[in-house]
């Protein structure tokens, strides 16, 4: 399949770049999509919208290394798919299928999280601001660093690392800690 996003380029090099991209890389953004949203069509979208999103970056992509490129192509599926599912489950007032997915993913023990109360942690996490929320989620879930988080938000790394003080202040606050940096 020929993604139609490319014909919006109007530069032959940068439309052989992104052709050449998604050649080498559309199973394994496919694949991260479909993981993250549990539906062919959606995956489908996700992938398309990520294509929008790195033709706006194509100038930083020519300039990445090999593996830095596909780092920054998945992550960018990865962000693009958790928004989706976001945008897909709004009206719902939990999002128990991102922490689903959150949690197959997941290396800890599920005895020592259910001892933590992971239930209350879960609560308050969807409760914080859509941003923070992500954030949370990427940085604690998926173990993304400052500088991954950064390029999937389009964000400063140092943005970054603000934002989740913040978020992780306001938690320890709902939590009923002090607020202190965790």
């Amino acid at each position: 399949m020929f993604p139609f996003v490319f014909l919006m380029l109007q530069d032959g090099g940068a439309r052989a770049f992104m052709e050449g991209l998604y050649a080498q890389y559309h199973r394994l953004m496919y694949a991260q999509a479909l993981r993250v949203l549990r539906s062919r069509e959606a995956a489908e979208d996700a992938v398309s919208e990520s294509l929008i999103q790195l033709i706006k970056k194509i100038g930083l992509l020519r300039s990445l290394e090999c593996n830095k490129l596909k780092a920054y192509v998945v992550i960018t599926v990865k962000h693009t798919a958790i928004t989706l599912l976001h945008r897909r489950n709004r009206e719902q007032p939990t999002d128990d299928m991102t922490f689903q997915f959150l949690a197959a993913d997941s290396r800890a023990d599920d005895a020592v999280l259910e001892a933590a109360g992971v239930q209350r942690i879960k609560n308050a996490i969807l409760a914080l601001p859509p941003r923070e929320k992500d954030m949370m989620l990427m940085r604690y879930f998926r173990e993304m660093t400052d500088e991954e988080i950064a390029a999937a938000t389009g964000l400063k790394a140092v943005s970054v690392r603000v934002h989740l003080s913040r978020a992780r202040k306001r938690l320890a606050e709902m939590l009923g800690g002090k607020g202190e940096d965790a």
